[in-house]
C-alpha cells in the first residue's frame, strides 16, 4: 500500500510538518498489524520546481494521448502520475491570506484538473482514495473572520477534492506559534504569551487529531 503526504510549508520540521508526521504515525500504527506492506512518500513542495495549470487543455482533448492526465513535464509529473493509483493522500498547508498557500494551490490544480470532468455524469478518476487536509493558521478560533475562512476551505473540499477523489477529512489548527523570538519582528497583532500557552495546551491536542486523521485514512484504505 502506498500513501502520499504533501507538505506545502517552506519551513521543514515546523507546525505543518509536525502535524503531517503525526498523521504518518497514525497510518503506520493502524496498518502495522496487517499483512499489507506500507510505503509512505512525504513530499516537501518547496524542494520542487513546478507550476500550476498551464491551461493547455490537453488533459481534456478528445481521444488525445494525455486525456485525464497532465502532460507538463516538471518535478511533479511522476508524483502526480503515481498518486492517481495510491491508497491515500494527506495534504498539509499553512494558511496565507485566508487560504491555502500558493504552492499547494498550484499542486492541487495539477492534481485535480486533469480528472475534473467538464461534463455531467462523467467520472474519469482512476481511483477514489481517502484524503485528508490539514490547515494551520495564525487566527484564533473565535476570530470574527472564521466564517469566511470556513467558506473558502469548504469550497475547496466539496467542489474540487471531493468531486475528483473523496470528501477529505479536515483539520483546522488555530493560533499557531510562528517565531522563536517574537521580539525580533514587527508583530503587534499577536500576543506571544498567548501563543506560547496555545502551543503548550492546544497544539498537543491538534497533533492527536492529526494522528487520528492518519488512523482514519488507513482504515478507509483497507475497507
Amino acid at each position: 500500500m502506498k500513501f502520499y503526504i504533501i507538505n506545502s510549508s517552506p519551513r521543514k520540521g515546523y507546525n505543518t510538518s509536525q502535524l503531517l508526521d503525526k498523521a504518518v504515525e497514525g497510518i503506520n500504527d493502524t496498518l502495522n498489524d496487517t499483512s499489507n506492506e506500507v510505503k509512505i512518500e512525504k513530499i516537501d513542495l518547496y524542494d520542487l520546481q513546478y507550476t500550476g495549470c498551464r491551461s493547455c487543455f490537453l488533459c481534456k482533448q478528445k481521444d488525445g494521448p494525455f486525456y485525464g492526465t497532465c502532460p507538463v513535464n516538471d518535478d511533479i509529473k511522476d508524483i502526480l502520475e503515481d498518486m492517481r493509483s495510491c491508497d491515500g493522500i494527506i495534504l498539509g498547508t499553512p494558511v496565507y491570506f485566508a487560504d491555502i498557500n500558493g504552492m499547494l494551490r498550484s499542486f492541487i490544480e495539477r492534481l485535480c484538473f486533469p480528472q475534473y470532468p467538464y461534463a455531467d455524469n462523467l467520472d474519469i478518476t482512476q481511483k477514489r482514495m481517502p484524503m485528508g487536509i490539514i490547515y494551520d493558521m495564525n487566527i484564533k478560533e473565535d476570530n470574527p473572520s472564521k466564517p469566511f475562512y470556513d467558506t473558502v476551505f469548504d469550497f475547496l473540499e466539496d467542489m474540487f477534492l471531493a468531486r475528483v477523489y473523496t470528501k477529505p477529512y479536515s483539520l483546522k489548527v488555530y493560533n499557531t506559534y510562528q517565531f522563536d523570538d517574537y521580539s525580533k519582528y514587527v508583530n503587534t497583532w499577536f500576543d506571544e504569551e498567548d501563543k506560547k500557552q496555545q502551543r503548550q495546551t492546544q497544539f498537543p491536542k491538534d497533533l492527536e487529531e492529526a494522528y487520528n486523521m492518519g488512523v482514519n485514512i488507513a482504515k478507509d484504505s483497507i475497507k
